[in-house]
């Protein structure tokens, strides 16, 4: 059991920070909690193997085991760049260089400006470390990727739209009937004769009714002669 395994069960009871106790937490600090002893609260933190008390924001850093203040110099000793810094918050790891906000990445281990691209110091090695595309241009990347959504979105939409078969009722309408020509049946024909003409079309059901009558008994003969009386 550690140092800070060891201060974890010496204080069972513990919670977790309020915002204004997180500002005063170091981002190097690599685990940290707060607990109450003899009615007083209390932060603890972890930091290079070493377990640090501090009575609160506005209280400093010190030593569990001997109750000294720890100093500056150690809580700054991970900057790398820090004399070109101005402003620096040894905490919270933000400062300025040249009139413009950075900050300090402790993944990347170097200073970043509030783009996430990488800042370089003249006449420093930090100037000679090439950006890589996926930690410098991680905003500009997101950027790019969500206008390609919405143009890729756009597209998909246009092309489903055009694509789209029309619907029955409007293909009915763009393709007109062909008429249809009706067929009637011819009357017979005697022999020696032309065919009977074929009688008109007539809305009048009676007169539709003598008609084929007439046609289908064949052509009229003329009356015989009646002989003369004596």
């Amino acid at each position: 059991m550690n140092k800070w395994e060891k201060c974890q069960k010496r204080f069972p009871h513990r919670t977790s920070l309020t915002a204004e106790e997180t500002n005063h937490i170091s981002i190097f600090f690599t685990d940290h909690f707060a607990a109450t002893d003899k009615g007083q609260r209390f932060l603890f933190a972890y930091f290079e193997e070493i377990v640090l008390w501090s009575a609160g924001p506005k209280h400093p850093w010190r030593y569990l085991e001997d109750n000294d203040p720890i100093s500056e110099e150690l809580l700054t000793a991970k900057y790398l760049d820090k004399e070109y810094i101005t402003d620096l918050q040894m905490l919270q790891g933000t400062g300025q260089y040249e009139g413009k906000e950075v900050k300090y990445s402790t993944t990347r281990n170097c200073w970043t400006y509030l783009n996430n691209r990488t800042v370089h110091f003249h006449g420093t090695s930090a100037s000679e470390i090439p950006d890589s595309p996926g930690d410098d241009d991680t905003a500009r990347i997101e950027e790019i990727l969500e206008r390609t959504d919405t143009i890729v979105s756009s597209a998909i939409q246009k092309l489903q739209a055009i694509s789209r078969p029309t619907s029955p009722a409007i293909q009915a309408s763009t393709h007109p009937r062909p008429t249809q020509t009706s067929s009637l049946p011819t009357p017979p024909v005697s022999k020696g004769k032309q065919p009977a003409p074929v009688p008109p079309r007539t809305r009048t059901p009676t007169f539709r009714s003598s008609a084929q009558a007439s046609t289908s008994q064949g052509p009229v003969q003329a009356p015989l002669p009646q002989p003369a009386a004596p």
